[in-house]
C-alpha cells in the first residue's frame, strides 16, 4: 500500500515538472478561448483587406441622415469572445444625444464573428432581424423601437472576405424614428467604411 501511495506521489511530481517545462515556466495566463478553432487562426488569413490604422477615419456619421448629430470619435475596444476594435462617437443632435459605435476588424475570425452576432441579436427582447444586401457578401439589420418610436436602438452587421463591420446606433428624440430609412442610411455608412478600409 505504501508503495502505491509513494508511486502516485512520484508520478504527480514528474507530471508537474513536465508541465512546467512545456509551459516554459513563465507567468503568462492560459488562453481563455483555447477550445475555439477560430481563436487559433492567423491574425490575417490573406483575404481582401488589411487592418486599418485609424478606425475613426472610416465612418461618416452624416450618412445616418438629417437627424444625425455631430461629434468626434474616440478609439474603442470591446473585449468579448472575439475582440472588436472600432470608434465611438458621442453625437450632439438638435433633439437629443446620440451614440454611434463603428467596428471594423480584419482577421481570420470574420465568419465566426458574424455567426455569433447573427445568433445573439435576434434573441434580445424587442429586436427584429432583417437581411440586408449591398454591404458585402452577407449582412443583417436589427432594431428595437420604444417610447412610441421616439427611441431607436439599431445594429447592422456586414462582412466581405476577411472584413467584419458592425455599426450600432442608439438615440432618443422628440419625433418617432423611421426604421426603414435608418436601415438604408446605416447600410450606406457601412459601405463607406468598407470602401475606406485598405485593401491587402
Amino acid at each position: 500500500m505504501l508503495g502505491i501511495v509513494g508511486g502516485t506521489i512520484v508520478l504527480c511530481v514528474v507530471l508537474g515538472v513536465v508541465l512546467v517545462l512545456v509551459d516554459g515556466g513563465d507567468d503568462k495566463p492560459a488562453a481563455t478561448n483555447s477550445a475555439s478553432p477560430a481563436a487559433t487562426r492567423a491574425a490575417d488569413p490573406g483575404g481582401g483587406y488589411k487592418q486599418p490604422t485609424d478606425r475613426c477615419a472610416l465612418a461618416d456619421p452624416s450618412l445616418l441622415g438629417p437627424r444625425a448629430g455631430t461629434g468626434t470619435g474616440e478609439p474603442l475596444e470591446e473585449k468579448t469572445r472575439y475582440t472588436l476594435n472600432g470608434c465611438e462617437y458621442s453625437l450632439s443632435a438638435a433633439d437629443g444625444f446620440q451614440e454611434l459605435k463603428v467596428f471594423a476588424n480584419v482577421d481570420g475570425d470574420t465568419a465566426a464573428r458574424y455567426q455569433e452576432s447573427a445568433d445573439t441579436y435576434p434573441k434580445i427582447s424587442g429586436f427584429d432581424d432583417e437581411k440586408v444586401t449591398g454591404c458585402g457578401s452577407q449582412g443583417f439589420y436589427t432594431r428595437r423601437l420604444s417610447s412610441g418610436g421616439k427611441r431607436i436602438e439599431a445594429v447592422i452587421v456586414c462582412v466581405e472576405q476577411n472584413l467584419y463591420v458592425e455599426v450600432r446606433f442608439n438615440a432618443g428624440g422628440t419625433e418617432p424614428w423611421d426604421s426603414d430609412a435608418m436601415k438604408t442610411n446605416m447600410t450606406a455608412l457601412v459601405k463607406g467604411v468598407m470602401a475606406k478600409t485598405p485593401k491587402a
